[in-house]
Formats: structure tokens, C-alpha cells, sequence
């Protein structure tokens, strides 16, 4: 800063120089008199004034000076300030960013050297900055606009993404100049790669249940933006150890990925994944040490391997879901420039989280599905080899009654009855166990047609009096009521599943009731009864497989209602109940209604 005399020397040094000067004036001048001195009085006094006016100015001047640099630096931002003849000023943060330091002179020169020595490049192509598209030369032809640029870092170091605001700056309607401010959002940058990313694995793992197939892709995923190779082992079911991917970026590397998956390793002896499956922890390798290719290769042809893949930094992550252990995945990089820190590592952390419930899901579907089919040959079983049997002993059981009841005793009618009972709800769980299986499958036959509603009504009424001898059984129907569309025969089984089921639990005296109505395109059908009611808790259960209400039961297979809502929802129709504590339950399901004019409708 330049130095400035004080107003207080400058009085004194024109005090002096006033007395001197008079002193002077008079020995050489003595004629004039004290009228020269005044005069020379009031010039030194104008001098003096002109003197501290400059002084003060200067003052306010180095005080706004200091006041923008105060201001500059107070900015969060990156800010430059400059014109057509290059920067003027910059913040220490844009210095930072050069690797420079003050005084800001280091600064001075052109926009355009700037770029070039900073070397800029856009955010979204990476490509280097072209002149015509620096936001601090479109300010400067008037043009404010915001850019997302890219500063790659020296090696070893991560790029930094800066988000540029540039503005021009006017004086009475010229543009004198333009300003840049510029904040870092690498951060932000990288958490949106890293969003995209796993928005990306997540979507690719859940698009199907083959997980081998989505763990190769994925692996693909991983060498196009966060590593040259990815290694994938898995753990079989049977504790064996298979690799089962080695994927690399560059297509001329495919021989290299392919030895090394099926390279012969000896598991007992350290390899490149060694370490994190036997510590089940995620483990990072910034820079590989010197000898540490030697310390897992497990011969020479597999040293040559490994040394071609050259990695200089790796990620090990386990691959664990639920408490089980599946297996690890290897991030390999083997550029100078990529350094793996602890973003990377928690990336791979995430990645693998996401894999691992891909597998365990996919290792519990294809379960399911063998406990599935396994079922179905059970039940192929159950109805082939059991029902023929069965439909023996009702056979002669039946003739055995005709016989006794012929011949006039009836004393071994009671037994035979009583076989007759069981054998019928025998063949009655087998059809259900058979009716549930096929609904799972998807090939529950529901065949559509008019029907009339009343006769199918009264045939469901009738065929539950037999079990209501203690009951009261009524119907509760409209004197007309319009056709549905519907399985005849299914219709009448989701009577018989609600019926028989009120019937089961109405204690005696109690009374079941059968309604129709009909509720614009559809008839609403009901069956209330007088029973104990059904807890809150219960109703959610109530439609579910293999569900009770009491455990133990032995009234039913808890297969009833599942069965009746699988029909109604294959007739297009939605089934529900009502219930209150002590009051009784009323169960309700709808069926389309049929065309006015059936005779003219044919299967549907």
C-alpha cells in the first residue's frame, strides 16, 4: 500500500515553509510589505486545503478498496473479476483453485490463459471448454448465463465440478466489465452419480429373479462408470465356493476377464478375494502395496494374469443378506487417476447390500417354487392314487346301507353313516387342496354364462338344509332379480363355502340367512348369521390359506373362504364381511349382472 503523508506533518511542513517564504519576500522584496506576506498567507493556506482534500480521498479510496476485498473474500464462492483485457481481481478461494496464492496479480491475463492452464471442461460431455462458451466472455458481450464446468484434479486427486454464474457488469448503459462466481458442487455432483447408479443396479437386480444373470449385468453396470473390473464369487448353497463373473471395461481384455474366472483356484491358499471371504468385512486398498500380486497369485501363469489387470486400487465388499453369507465382489482399478477412497467404498457397500437381497430373493423364489411343485405332485398324488380308494369305500359303504336297510337292521347303520360322513369330507378337503392348487397356478376354470339368479338361490338353500336341523335357514330376495354372469357350478360352491361355514359356527336356535339385491351393474349376495361374531384382528386374516380362527380347529383346513374368494374374484366380483362381537358376521360378495337379453348371449 502506498504511503501518504499526514495532514498534520503537511500543516506543520507549510507552516514552515510559509515562514521561510515570508521571511524571504521581505528581505527581497521589502516594498511590499505585509501585503505580500498576507497574500502568501492565503495562497499556503488554499495549498494546505488542497492538500488534506487529496489526503481524505485517498483515504476513502483505500477504504473501498479494502471494503470489496472484504467483500470478495465473504463470498462463499469462487469469484473473478475482470474485462476484455483479463482478470482484475479474484477471491483467495480462486486462487486456491489455480494453486495460487496472493498477491491476485498472479491472476492478471486473459480469461482464455485461465482456461487453458485450469483446463476446463463441461460438466455434462467432458469435453474442453470452448471459448465461444465461457460464461466469462459471453458477460462481457452482455449475455448473464450459468454453466456447469469440470476442473480435472492433478493425479491421484478427484476431479472438482464448480456450477459458474456469470453476469455482465454495466455503467450507464456500457459494459465495462464481467463477474464470475463459481461454488464447488462436487459433492453434490458425485451423490447424484452415485443416486443415478444405484438407481441403476436396483432397477437392473429387480427385473428378474434369475440372480446370476442380474449379477453379470450388474457386474457390466459397475466397468462402465466405477471400475475397470469386477470380480463376482458366490457361495453355493452346499458351502462350495464358484466364481461367478470377471468383467472388464475394455473389450480387448475379454480373454484376460475369461482366464480369470475360470482360472483353478485353491481356496485354502491366498487369492485376489481371499481375505474378504474369510473376514466377511469390506476392505479397501487405496494403493496396492509393492509385492502384493505376488502374495496372491497362486502360479506363475496366474502372476502374468494379474499383473496384465494391473490393479492399483481395490474395493472387497461381502455380499451378505439376512445374516448368510452369499459371497464378495471386487472393484478392480487400474487407472493412475482412479484412487479408490471412502465414497467409493461405501458405494460398494451399497451395491453390494442391493445384490445380496437380489440373491437371497431369488434363492428363496426358486425354494418356493420347488416347494410348489413338489406340492402339486403331492396333490397329482392325492387325487389320482387316494380318490379312487376313497370313492371305493363311499361305493361300498352306500351298498352296505342299501343292504341293511333292505334287510331291516338297523343297528350298523350308525357306523356305516358315519363312514360315509368322513369319507364324503375326505373327498371334499382333496377337492379344495385341488381347487387351491390350481388357483395359485392360475388354472382355476371358470367357465361365464347368464344364469338366472333365483333357481340358483333356492338350489343353495336347499342343499344347506341337511345341515341346519337345528337352525333357522331363510332367504331374503327381491321378487325379481336380473340375471348374473357366472360359473354355475362355482357359484353354487361359494354358496356352499359361506353357508356351510355360518352353518359351523351359529350356535343351535341361531338363524342363517341367504340375500340378494341387486347394486347397479351388479347383484350384491350375502349370508348372515347370529354367530359370535369375528374379532378385528381375525377379519384380516379371514380370506388367507390355511388361516383359523381357533388353532386346532379340526372343523376345516382353513380353506373355505380362501377357495370362495379366489371364485368371486375370477367372476370379476369382490368379497367382504361384516362383523360385530356377539352379534353375528354377514359375509357379502358381487357378480356382474348379465344382459338384458340372455337368450341372445352365448358363453362369455
Amino acid at each position: 500500500m502506498r504511503r501518504f503523508i499526514s495532514p498534520t506533518r503537511a500543516l506543520v511542513l507549510i507552516a514552515v515553509l510559509l515562514t521561510s517564504g515570508t521571511l524571504l519576500l521581505l528581505q527581497l522584496y521589502p516594498e511590499t510589505g505585509w501585503v505580500g506576506v498576507v497574500a502568501l498567507g492565503l495562497l499556503a493556506m488554499v495549498a494546505a486545503r488542497e492538500a488534506h482534500r487529496r489526503v481524505e480521498l485517498q483515504r476513502v479510496a483505500e477504504r473501498n478498496t479494502a471494503e470489496l476485498e472484504a467483500i470478495l473474500e465473504s463470498i462463499p464462492g469462487m469469484v473473478v473479476v475482470g474485462d476484455a483485457h483479463g482478470i482484475k481481481r479474484a477471491n483467495t478461494r480462486a486462487l486456491e483453485l489455480q494453486g495460487l496464492s496472493r498477491p491476485a496479480d498472479a491472476l492478471l491475463g486473459t480469461f482464455l490463459e485461465v482456461v487453458q492452464r485450469l483446463g476446463l471442461r463441461d460438466a455434462t460431455s467432458g469435453e474442453p471448454l470452448k471459448p465461444e462458451e465461457s460464461p466469462f466472455l459471453r458477460a462481457l458481450q452482455g449475455e448473464a448465463m450459468t454453466r456447469e464446468l469440470l476442473v480435472p484434479g492433478p493425479p491421484g486427486a478427484e476431479a472438482r465440478y464448480l456450477r459458474t454464474d456469470a453476469a455482465p457488469v454495466s455503467l450507464e448503459g456500457d459494459i465495462i466489465g464481467a463477474v464470475c462466481i463459481s461454488t464447488d458442487i462436487t459433492e453434490q455432483k458425485l451423490h447424484e452419480r452415485e443416486e443415478h447408479f444405484l438407481t441403476q443396479v436396483g432397477t437392473l437386480l429387480a427385473s428378474t429373479l434369475d440372480d446370476e444373470q442380474a449379477l453379470k449385468s450388474a457386474a457390466e453396470l459397475v466397468t462402465c462408470s466405477l471400475a475397470d473390473c469386477c470380480i463376482v464369487d458366490l457361495v453355493e448353497e452346499d458351502g462350495r465356493v464358484r466364481r461367478l463373473a470377471v468383467v472388464h471395461r475394455e473389450p480387448s481384455k475379454a480373454r484376460l476377464a475369461d482366464f480369470l474366472r475360470q482360472v483353478p483356484l485353491d481356496r485354502r491358499r491366498p487369492y485376489l478375494l481371499g481375505n474378504v471371504m474369510r473376514t466377511r468385512r469390506p476392505e479397501l486398498l487405496s494403493e496396492v502395496p509393492q509385492g502384493f500380486l505376488e502374495s496372491v497369485a497362486q502360479s506363475e501363469q496366474h502372476l502374468q494374469a494379474l499383473r496384465e489387470l494391473n490393479p492399483r486400487s481395490l474395493v472387497f465388499v461381502p455380499l451378505v443378506a439376512h445374516g448368510r453369507f452369499l459371497g464378495a465382489i471386487a472393484l478392480v482399478s487400474s487407472h493412475p487417476r482412479r484412487r479408490y477412497g471412502d465414497n467409493e467404498l461405501r458405494l460398494g457397500e451399497e451395491l453390494a447390500y442391493r445384490a445380496s437381497l437380489a440373491i437371497a430373493h431369488a434363492r428363496l423364489y426358486r425354494a418356493a417354487r420347488e416347494a410348489t411343485r413338489a406340492r402339486d405332485d403331492v396333490l397329482g398324488v392325492v387325487a389320482h392314487d387316494l380318490r379312487n380308494p376313497l370313492n371305493s369305500i363311499v361305493l361300498s359303504a352306500q351298498a352296505l346301507l342299501r343292504q341293511q336297510s333292505h334287510a331291516g337292521e338297523s343297528r350298523a347303520q350308525a357306523p356305516l353313516n358315519s363312514i360315509l360322513s368322513s369319507a364324503r369330507r375326505m373327498d371334499r378337503l382333496i377337492q379344495d387342496l385341488l381347487n387351491v392348487a390350481r388357483m395359485e397356478s392360475g388354472q382355476l376354470a371358470v367357465e361365464v354364462h347368464p344364469e338366472p339368479t333365483a333357481p340358483i338361490l333356492q338350489e343353495a338353500l336347499e342343499a344347506a338344509r341337511p345341515l341346519a336341523s337345528e337352525l333357522q335357514l331363510s332367504l331374503e330376495v327381491p321378487e325379481v332379480l336380473p340375471w348374473v354372469r357366472a360359473d354355475r357350478e362355482r357359484l353354487l360352491q361359494v354358496f356352499s363355502n359361506l353357508l356351510g361355514n355360518a352353518l359351523k359356527f351359529t350356535p343351535r336356535g341361531g338363524q342363517v340367512t341367504l340375500g340378494a339385491r341387486v347394486e347397479g351393474e351388479v347383484v350384491r349376495f350375502w349370508v348372515r348369521d347370529t354367530g359370535p361374531g369375528i374379532a378385528p384382528e381375525a377379519r384380516e386374516h379371514l380370506f388367507d390359506r390355511f388361516w383359523q380362527a381357533r388353532r386346532g380347529d379340526r372343523r376345516g383346513a382353513g380353506l373355505g373362504l380362501s377357495i370362495a374368494k379366489g371364485l368371486v374374484e375370477a367372476h370379476a366380483g369382490h368379497i367382504w364381511v361384516e362383523s360385530e362381537l356377539g352379534r353375528g358376521s354377514t359375509f357379502f360378495f358381487t357378480v356382474p349382472v348379465a344382459p338384458p337379453d340372455p337368450s341372445h348371449v352365448g358363453p362369455v
